[in-house]
C-alpha cells in the first residue's frame, strides 16, 4: 500500500477519513442542538479533500468556531478532536501569513472557553489538555510539510539531473559522428578538389579526374554506411558510436594498465576492411569485460585475444576465478553486451571455463549488405 505521506493529496484523503470519522464520534456524544453543530463538522475535512486549494484559514475557521460554540455550550464532546486533525492539515499545506495567524489563533480557542467560565471541564485541565493537543498536531502538519518539500525537491533535482543527462548524450553523440564521418567527406572533399583541378588544368584528359570521382564517391559510401551502421546501434543501446580503431584499442587498453591491471593482448588478423558498427560493438565488449576484471579479479590480470578472418572477428577475455566469481550473473552490463552482439548478428557467451571466467564474442566482419 502506498504511504499516505507520499503526496498532499494522499494526506488530505487520508485526514478526511480520520477527521469524518472523529466528527461521527461527536455528533454521537452530541446532545441536543449540538448534533446541528456536530453535522456542520462533519464534512469539512472531506470538503478540504475534494477542494485540495481551499484555504487553510478556511477550513480552520469551520471547524473552531463551530467547536467553540458546541463547548461553550457543553453540547458537543470531543469536537477538539477534529480541530486537532484539521490543524494538521492546515499546517502541511502551503500555509501564508493568514494561515499562521489562524493557526496560532485555533491553538489558543481552548482558553476562550476558559475565560467564558462556561464549561467546568475547561476550567480544570481541560483547556490544557486541547491546548496540547493542538500543538501535537501543529507539529505533527509542520514535520510533514517538510517531507513534502524534501520530495518536491528531490523530484526537481531528478528532472534537472535527467535534463543534464540528455544534454551530456547529445554532445557525445555528437563529437562521436564528427569522429565517425568527419575524416572519410574530408578524403571526399579532397578528391572533388582534385578532380576539378584536372578539369581545369587539363580537359582533354579526364582519366585521372575520373579516377578522383571513383574514388570519392567509394569513401562518400563507405561513411555513408558507418554513420548508418552507427544510428542503428544508438537503438541498441550502443555505449560509443565511435569505430575503434588500432590506436583507440591501445588508448583502452593503456587505460586499464595505468590503473594496475596486467593484459596479456594477442592480435591475429587486420582490422582493415571491417565495418563499423562490428568495430563499435567490439569496443563496448572490451571496455564492459576490462571493467568487470577491474572490480572483481584478485589479482586483476587477463588475457585479451582477437582473432579476425574473411567472415568474423573472434574476441575472447579470459581470467582465472578467484574465491569469488566475477560477474557470474546475469548483470545489467553483460546482458546489454548480449543484446548489441545479437544485434548485428553476432553471438555472445560469459561464463566459467575451466578455472578461468570467459567473455567472448563472435561478430559478423561485416554487415550484411554492406558495400565490400
Amino acid at each position: 500500500m502506498r504511504s499516505l505521506l507520499h503526496s498532499r493529496a494522499g494526506f488530505a484523503l487520508g485526514a478526511a477519513a480520520l477527521g469524518t470519522g472523529l466528527g461521527v464520534l461527536n455528533l454521537y456524544y452530541a446532545t441536543s442542538w449540538g448534533k446541528v453543530i456536530a453535522l456542520l463538522m462533519l464534512p469539512a475535512l472531506a470538503v478540504r479533500a475534494l477542494w485540495p486549494a481551499m484555504p487553510g484559514w478556511l477550513l480552520l475557521a469551520w471547524v473552531t468556531v463551530l467547536t467553540l460554540i458546541g463547548d461553550a455550550a457543553s453540547v458537543t464532546s470531543g469536537a477538539y478532536l477534529v480541530v486537532t486533525t484539521a490543524v494538521a492539515v492546515a499546517a502541511a499545506g502551503h500555509t501564508r501569513r493568514l494561515d499562521n495567524v489562524a493557526l496560532t489563533l485555533c491553538v489558543l480557542s481552548p482558553f476562550t472557553i476558559w475565560l467564558l467560565e462556561t464549561n467546568s471541564w475547561h476550567r480544570g485541565l481541560g483547556a490544557w489538555l486541547w491546548f496540547g493537543g493542538l500543538l501535537i498536531g501543529w507539529g505533527f502538519g509542520h514535520v510533514v510539510a517538510r517531507q513534502f518539500a524534501l520530495i518536491e525537491e528531490l523530484e526537481r533535482t531528478r528532472t534537472m539531473l535527467a535534463r543534464t543527462a540528455v544534454a551530456e548524450d547529445r554532445q557525445h553523440i555528437a563529437r562521436d559522428l564528427h569522429d565517425l564521418v568527419g575524416h572519410s567527406f574530408t578524403v571526399v572533399l579532397l578528391h572533388l578538389s582534385g578532380a576539378r583541378m584536372l578539369l581545369t588544368a587539363a580537359p582533354a584528359a579526364p582519366a585521372e579526374a575520373i579516377d578522383a570521382l571513383q574514388q570519392a564517391e567509394t569513401l562518400g559510401r563507405h561513411g555513408m554506411d558507418e554513420l548508418r551502421e552507427a544510428l542503428m546501434l544508438m537503438h541498441h543501446g550502443s555505449a560509443s558510436l565511435t569505430p575503434m580503431e588500432p590506436a583507440h584499442l591501445d588508448n583502452l587498453l593503456r587505460t586499464y594498465r595505468e590503473a594496475g591491471m596486467h593484459i596479456d593482448l594477442h592480435v591475429d588478423g587486420d582490422m582493415d576492411g571491417v565495418s563499423a558498427a562490428p568495430r563499435i560493438v567490439l569496443h563496448d565488449v572490451l571496455r564492459e569485460a576490462l571493467t568487470n576484471v577491474a572490480k572483481h579479479a584478485r589479482p586483476p590480470e587477463t588475457t585479451v585475444r582477437i582473432g579476425v578472418d574473411h567472415e568474423h572477428i573472434d574476441v575472447r577475455i579470459e581470467n582465472a576465478l578467484g574465491p569469488v566469481p566475477v560477474a557470474t550473473g546475469a548483470g545489467m552490463g553483460l546482458a546489454g553486451l548480449d543484446h548489441r552482439v545479437a544485434a548485428i548478428g553476432g553471438t555472445f557467451h560469459a561464463r566459467p571455463d575451466h578455472g578461468c571466467w570467459v567473455v567472448r564474442a563472435q561478430l559478423p566482419r561485416r554487415l550484411g549488405g554492406a558495400p565490400t
